[in-house]
């Protein structure tokens, strides 16, 4: 199973359509946002510490590099609609139609029921996503663009109740302040990268960097280095001519244990075992 996906440079939106196993898989994540619409049946997401029940007509937010899972009812699998994309595609980094995938705290709520007025609509644009990619008409990169605004606004209105518009806007420019060091992270990853590394392309302390990084991302710094590494790994284990070894030296990672250790913290496996569940898929 390869859930890596890559997005078009020229038009960054990828969309599946997926049933999860009924056996619990491994957390993954991704660098893109995504939204998830539940079709049919039933199951449970996870997003790190957090359990939701699904049940048809829910919708899921994801922000980038949230890590998450879902598992199905043996008895009524659930099939859903995701939606992955770039920040690129809807603007720039202080867009507030981003600020729903910028929400990382605890007390986030990534679950919309599906009888709310927010799912409903949500649902009706995840088909007119759906049916344009399929089709490939004429502007349908346009159409696209406008229902993706459309359902990250219901987004946006949904939650515009969770934060007052003071945290709403430093959320937002938290965020845009912190971009150009997530993309250093980003192109860097593989080197001995540091928080004075990030700091300097920042132009800040790297005391103030670290605080930022923390409040903007959930997670310090070497934390998001490391899954962004383990990420990579995660890539060099599904194709089985690549060794151990050689990636998780490509991916930055100093020695045996380290990789190891972090890896088995985060997937929730070690990597030899990973890669035999991804060969079985």
């Amino acid at each position: 199973m390869k859930r890596d996906y890559q997005l078009n440079k020229d038009f960054p939106i990828q969309m599946t359509c997926w049933v999860p196993s009924s056996k619990l898989a491994p957390f993954h994540w991704h660098h893109s946002f995504e939204i998830g619409y539940c079709l049919e049946g039933e199951g449970q997401f996870y997003f790190e510490d957090k359990r939701y029940d699904v049940r048809a007509g829910d919708v899921f937010v994801v922000g980038n590099m949230e890590k998450h899972r879902a598992v199905s009812d043996p008895a009524r699998p659930s099939r859903f609609y995701f939606v992955k994309f770039d920040a690129s595609l809807i603007g720039s980094a202080d867009n507030e139609l981003l600020v729903p995938f910028l929400m990382k705290t605890p007390q986030f709520v990534n679950k919309i029921g599906g009888g709310l007025p927010a799912a409903i609509a949500i649902g009706r644009l995840m088909h007119g996503i759906w049916e344009e990619l399929q089709a490939e008409e004429r502007a349908h990169r346009s159409m696209i663009k406008g229902l993706l605004m459309q359902a990250c606004t219901r987004l946006v209105r949904h939650y515009a109740t969770a934060l007052s518009p003071e945290e709403w806007a430093r959320s937002l420019q938290a965020y845009k302040k912190l971009s150009p060091a997530l993309d250093c992270i980003h192109a860097r990853y593989h080197e001995h990268i540091q928080l004075k590394d990030i700091a300097a392309s920042l132009s800040l302390s790297t005391s103030r960097t670290y605080h930022l990084f923390k409040e903007t991302m959930g997670e310090g710094f070497k934390d998001y280095l490391t899954k962004i590494r383990v990420h990579e790994a995660k890539k060099g284990l599904a194709d089985p001519n690549l060794s151990i070894t050689d990636i998780y030296l490509s991916c930055g990672f100093q020695g045996h244990a380290a990789f190891y250790r972090a890896f088995q913290q985060i997937v929730g496996l070690t990597p030899k075992a990973y890669r035999q569940y991804v060969m079985t898929k």
